[in-house]
């Protein structure tokens, strides 16, 4: 299979918007690998020099959203009611990057309120040692794509900001190297991208922003396969864990469907009874909030691959 390099330019890119319509910027393969270059927020534009009003005032030129997409890029042959895997072989984070809380009333942050002035740090990524500092303490980073998507089925623009079943901005943490990402196609050829690099990024993503970085090199194996009787959303295969996703602009409501989909996932694909799949996601599985903070909040349902007796994915 053959490997590809897509920069980071003002042709390759977009800032705040997925649209199902803008044509492919590169052709690949079933099976190749895509190493692409990601910017950091609005096209790269925030400097460590910035002061939290310099950043604030670049949202005034991207209406839509802040996130710097790379992409699409077309898979051959890839058709609606595909599921496409995007399997992260290797993340190069950029040499910084920073955390964001918006100031009221732009901010969405979970204690945005306590917070109204908002607040800017930057970080130092110490890349040789994968770490970086917040407070005199030693953080490890842990990077992976905030956004990784496909092609929308609705028509028209779309802000970057709120996730949907074609994937997009999930913050999902687990996306780290040696996790696949798997997104129901909706369109021909998948129409596949990537963003919004974070080096570190907890559950929640609690006040609005992770580290939020570039990446020098994020490479991505793209397939296609078929799946029965799933429901419509993406999920995460890690080495130890089965994930299932839910979304829904109430949380309860997405992890009903985080829940929902794991349940379908042992039912499906790995022949459980109902009742015995709902019973081991009760007793094995984990569930949490990916993400509060984008309009649309991610629930996950992480079950290990132990609980189905099997050491991974496959």
């Amino acid at each position: 299979m053959a490997r590809h390099h897509l920069p980071a330019n003002a042709a390759t890119t977009r800032v705040g918007v997925i649209d199902a319509a803008h044509p492919a910027v590169l052709v690949v393969e079933d099976g190749d690998e895509v190493e692409f270059e990601t910017l950091s927020h609005w096209a790269g534009a925030v400097e460590p020099t910035m002061s939290l009003d310099d950043v604030v005032a670049l949202r005034d030129g991207y209406p839509l959203g802040p996130h710097t997409i790379t992409g699409p890029v077309e898979v051959r042959g890839a058709a609606p009611g595909d599921v496409l895997r995007a399997e992260v072989l290797e993340l190069v984070p950029g040499e910084w990057g920073f955390n964001l809380a918006l100031p009221h009333p732009l901010g969405r942050g979970v204690l945005a309120g306590r917070f109204p002035a908002g607040a800017l740090h930057h970080f130092r990524l110490d890349r040789a040692a994968m770490a970086t500092e917040l407070g005199g303490v030693r953080l490890a980073l842990r990077p992976f794509p905030g956004i990784m998507g496909v092609a929308p089925p609705g028509d028209g623009p779309h802000s970057s900001v709120p996730p949907g079943p074609f994937g997009g901005n999930l913050d999902l943490r687990d996306l780290v190297v040696g996790t696949s990402l798997f997104l129901p196609v909706f369109r021909p050829g998948a129409g596949f991208y990537v963003g919004d690099a974070h080096a570190l990024q907890g559950d929640g993503e609690v006040n609005q922003t992770a580290i939020e970085t570039s990446m020098e090199r994020a490479r991505v194996r793209l397939s296609t396969h078929r799946y029965d009787a799933l429901p419509a959303l993406p999920w995460a295969e890690t080495p130890s864990h089965l994930v299932a996703l839910g979304l829904d602009e109430d949380l309860d409501l997405a992890v009903e469907a985080a829940v929902e989909a794991l349940v379908t996932h042992l039912v499906s694909r790995f022949g459980r009874r109902g009742e015995e799949a709902y019973a081991l996601c009760s007793l094995c599985a984990d569930v949490g909030a990916t993400q509060v903070v984008n309009r649309v909040k991610g629930a996950h349902a992480r079950l290990p691959w132990a609980a189905l007796g099997r050491s991974g994915p496959s």
